[in-house]
């Protein structure tokens, strides 16, 4: 295939840009002594305020373009100021906080937009007693320039309003008039002011490719397999070919919906997923296959980036919620793990096999792992592993399909189609 001229300055002109905005680019660190993060609401019939006073953040985008704005932040809700002690140990206990349970409150953006001048809002999902709710602050920049200490700073402001339900804080009273003691609007007030700080080191996630670090597993713990055993894998290789319709969906076509429970038994959906912004889909074996663990461990690292671009990051497996549970307690994961414990959804895909008898006895001989144990009595089935990026529009817009189980898609080649699809 062939460029013409016109192809060619097109491409050109879009390298330029993009090297631009990554010019433009700058990060912040909240500046908690001249910050402050507090809320509002109804008592009876006034309105009534208070404050937290431990939180963190970063910042990061073009200040001369408030749009590219993202936020990552955290909110120690122990922190509660009222003035009153013993109102802040009530707000501390499970009628309001429970901050045993949940001692954090976290945010972190999806999109900013410019509404007028330095008018704008901040779209991004706010997460209270580990329930998480979309929310968008209306504010404003209200600059960027030196500081008194031979730095650079900005600032923002920013309100946002809230029903404490969403987020399982329902505690109450009512008085016989039918006035409720507390309202279930909250009102948040943020005043922001952020130091500017040196572009953070390249992510782990980016600069140690996925494959790098399976070679180098491969290295250390893989051992010679026997001639019967090669035998065995080449035959059933052969057997899964022969089965058919396990090549995978292909880009530009449309993502089967689902909704299959997570760790908790919540389901969850690919549609609802995709209302918020793309979707990152990605099919594996199982918590007994240690190639699976390190893609995850990879796609967390990267997760923080691939929400920021407002993307959701979703693992599907045979296995059964349980397993789910102790993969991503052992390999700390904040996405979701889901369980397709009938196989459908793989199938949909065109992922799923049945497990030859010659693949099983090594398995079972060579690894001493039961899949039955993992999936389910009578499920030795197994996914191709794939992954896929879908757009909102449902379709998929770019992935990678292989046989060999020890191939992943890169978690900077995920990040990279994201950021092809924002733009």
């Amino acid at each position: 295939m062939t460029m013409n001229t016109k192809t060619i300055f097109s491409l050109v002109l879009g390298v330029m840009l993009v090297g631009v905005a990554q010019a433009e680019e700058k990060y912040f660190e909240i500046d908690p002594v001249h910050s402050g993060l507090s809320f509002e609401i109804r008592h009876l019939y006034s309105t009534f305020r208070g404050r937290f006073n431990s939180f963190s953040g970063k910042l990061w985008g073009d200040p001369e373009d408030p749009a590219t704005l993202r936020v990552s932040a955290k909110v120690d809700v122990g922190s509660v100021d009222t003035a009153s002690e013993g109102r802040d140990k009530h707000l501390r206990n499970p009628d309001f906080f429970d901050v045993k349970l949940f001692p954090a409150a976290t945010f972190e953006s999806t999109s900013a937009a410019v509404k007028k001048g330095n008018l704008g809002t901040v779209t991004g999902n706010l997460t209270i007693r580990k329930l998480t709710k979309e929310v968008v602050f209306e504010g404003e920049f209200t600059g960027y320039g030196p500081d008194h200490r031979k730095g650079h700073r900005a600032g923002f402001r920013a309100t946002a309003v809230i029903d404490r339900r969403d987020f399982g804080i329902k505690f109450n009273g009512e008085l016989p008039n039918g006035v409720t003691v507390l309202g279930n609007e909250v009102k948040l007030l943020l005043d922001i002011e952020a130091i500017e700080v040196a572009a953070p080191a390249t992510k782990k996630a980016e600069a140690d490719s996925l494959a790098d670090r399976i070679t180098e597993f491969k290295k250390v713990r893989s051992k010679p397999k026997p001639k019967a055993v090669e035998e065995a894998l080449a035959k059933a290789a052969e057997e899964i070919k022969a089965q058919g319709r396990i090549d995978g969906l292909k880009v530009g076509d449309r993502a089967p919906n689902f909704a299959l429970p997570d760790i908790t038994g919540r389901k969850q959906s690919l549609a609802v997923a995709l209302k918020k912004g793309p979707v990152v889909l990605v099919f594996y074996r199982g918590e007994w296959c240690p190639f699976c663990n390190l893609q995850l461990r990879a796609l967390e690292e990267a997760y923080p980036d691939m929400k920021a671009l407002g993307a959701s990051l979703i693992g599907i497996a045979p296995q059964l919620e349980k397993r789910a549970s102790v993969q991503a307690e052992k390999n700390k994961l904040s996405f979701p793990l889901l369980a397709d414990k009938t196989g459908n959804t793989m199938r949909r895909y065109r992922l799923l096999y049945d497990v030859p008898e010659s693949m099983k006895n090594v398995f079972l001989d060579r690894y001493g792992v039961d899949l039955e144990e993992y999936n389910g009595e009578g499920r030795w089935e197994l996914p191709v592993t794939a992954t896929f990026v879908i757009g909102t529009d449902g379709r998929i817009k770019a992935g990678l399909v292989d046989m060999d189980y020890t191939k992943r898609m890169e978690p900077r080649d995920i990040l990279a189609a994201l950021r092809k699809l924002k733009r």
